[in-house]
């Protein structure tokens, strides 16, 4: 049960909600709940949570391969929200840099 589970994320006239459908599972509205949750208490303390620079934030992700010297051999800035690195351009460099 996701009381269990997640001890103190919801509360308790929310925890016999999600057994309606079964259990053994997350479902999703169990799992957006919890993910909702989580965000109001990252919310709550982020100021304590992000970097003091705050131009760092607005990396999302990407993509970075370096040879043994450290030096860049490929690197991908995503763009915005699911931007994705080629996997197949990533594979190319790795598997060249290795041989």
């Amino acid at each position: 049960e996701i009381k269990d589970r997640f001890p103190g994320v919801l509360p308790d006239q929310m925890s016999g909600l999600f057994g309606v459908l079964g259990d053994g599972y997350q479902r999703p509205f169990e799992l957006a709940t919890v993910r909702l949750l989580n965000m109001g208490n990252i919310l709550t303390r982020w100021e304590d949570l992000t970097p003091k620079d705050k131009n760092l934030i607005l990396q999302r992700g990407g993509a970075i391969i370096l040879d043994a010297d450290g030096e860049v051999l490929y690197r991908h800035d995503d763009k915005g929200i699911l931007g994705y690195a080629d996997v197949d351009e990533i594979v190319e460099v790795a598997t060249a840099s290795s041989s």
